[in-house]
């Protein structure tokens, strides 16, 4: 099943009744394509606004409800000619709205290039906050299922499906607001500009819709450490403002300028393989254990004996241990000169009841995927590693647990709440 099938699944539901608003264009035509192939309860209707194009859209409006043997009905309204757009929508609205019937759901054609177009005219007219936010997918008896579908892919689906629909000419008329900036703004700012400025404002609208939902305390799921963020995998999801919102707070502490939609599909290609995905400059995204986490290896390294930070592990020395786990180490005196922190080296080995294995399988069978399994601490003794905090010590130490001369280093895992800073 296609992308655009997937999020049009997730949004209608089998026992209602739809009635698509059918203007005989692309987005439409696909959408009714949709529909039907879905098998979904639904009709159409086509509202002739007696412009331009109207009857040729009219037209084609009936000839693909015939193909797909829907009951269609045509509404004629009594606007003037070169009505404005304005006009046009709310006689529209109004009048698809007086013919539902009960228990029934308009569906429309909007799609993700009309909710950034909104967003840029609002903003042109000088709306508050609240008028960014655009369009949403569903609101009571409305539904929008191609709002988070990109036009140019509603294009390439009929395209592949031989869908067949009429352009309207007036959509190349830039003394439209909306055409101009369709046809003129966005594609000179993309051509000024590095990444598609329909992404980088549709992923503004989101942040904008958290914000103005007062949804600003999921901040405290974000924790982060030295090179390290992270936040809960239920959290993040495709086309929703909270995840994006969160993202894009770790994408700018990250260093990034602005969230690209390339940034998102990394992240989600990353959730859905199970494998580490390059992110922003050393930064790389994976995910582990129910967690999207973000590292940059170089970051995880001991700074000095001093500042015993070593990513989010903090080990301290201590005088005095009243039991012992594999978060603690016991150590005698004379050997605390060669003991040293790092990173795991391919090929390195621990002792464990009597064999040698790979610290990197060991952490493996722990639970650890890369490439936090890479920065993941060891502790040896001259070349020898002795301990891997938190997961198994070495045969070795356990002989120094019998020592009664014992150096203590413990550590312990410290993660800071972002909604703090």
């Amino acid at each position: 099943m296609t992308d655009i099938k997937n999020k049009i699944l997730k949004l209608v539901n089998k026992n209602n009744e739809y009635v698509l608003a059918l203007s005989g264009g692309v987005d439409s035509a696909v959408l009714a394509s949709i529909f039907n192939e879905l098998n979904l309860s639904y009709r159409t209707i086509f509202v002739n606004h007696n412009q331009k194009d109207s009857s040729l859209l009219q037209k084609s409006a009936e000839e693909i409800a015939k193909n797909l043997e829907t009951s269609h009905e045509n509404i004629i309204t009594d606007l003037e000619e070169n009505a404005s757009e304005t006009k046009m929508r709310e006689k529209r609205y109004s009048l698809l709205f007086d013919n539902l019937k009960k228990n029934e759901i308009l569906v429309t054609g909007h799609h993700k290039d009309d909710k950034v177009e909104t967003f840029l005219i609002n903003l042109f007219r000088g709306t508050r906050l609240k008028g960014l936010t655009s369009i949403k997918a569903e609101n009571e008896n409305l539904l929008r299922p191609l709002i988070n579908t990109k036009k140019s892919e509603i294009q390439d689906y009929a395209i592949k499906n031989n869908i067949a629909f009429t352009e309207d000419t007036t959509n190349q008329n830039n003394e439209i607001s909306r055409n101009w900036i369709r046809n003129q703004l966005i594609p000179e700012v993309d051509e000024r500009f590095q990444g598609e400025i329909n992404n980088k404002i549709f992923n503004l609208i989101l942040e904008i819709e958290v914000l103005l939902e007062n949804k600003v305390e999921v901040r405290k799921f974000i924790k982060f450490a030295k090179g390290y963020f992270e936040v809960p995998l239920l959290l993040i999801q495709e086309n929703d403002s909270r995840s994006n919102y969160l993202i894009s707070l770790i994408s700018s502490s990250i260093g990034q300028s602005g969230l690209q939609g390339d940034d998102l599909k990394k992240i989600f290609s990353s959730i859905t393989s199970g494998s580490h995905v390059s992110y922003h400059k050393n930064w790389v995204v994976s995910n582990q254990s129910g967690l999207v986490v973000f590292i940059e290896k170089e970051m995880w390294k001991l700074n000095s004996d001093e500042d015993m930070t070593f990513g989010y592990f903090n080990f301290q020395h201590a005088t005095k241990c009243n039991y012992s786990n594999n978060w603690k180490l016991g150590i005698p005196q004379n050997f605390v000169e060669n003991f040293n922190l790092s990173s795991i080296f391919s090929g390195d080995k621990i002792s464990i009841n009597g064999s040698s294995q790979k610290v990197s399988e060991v952490l493996r069978s722990f639970g650890v995927k890369e490439p936090l399994r890479e920065v993941w601490p060891i502790a040896k003794i001259d070349n020898e590693v002795i301990w891997i905090p938190g997961v198994r010590k070495s045969d070795l130490v356990k002989d120094f647990d019998s020592e009664n001369n014992k150096h203590i280093i413990t550590t312990s895992i410290e993660k800071s709440n972002f909604e703090s800073i």
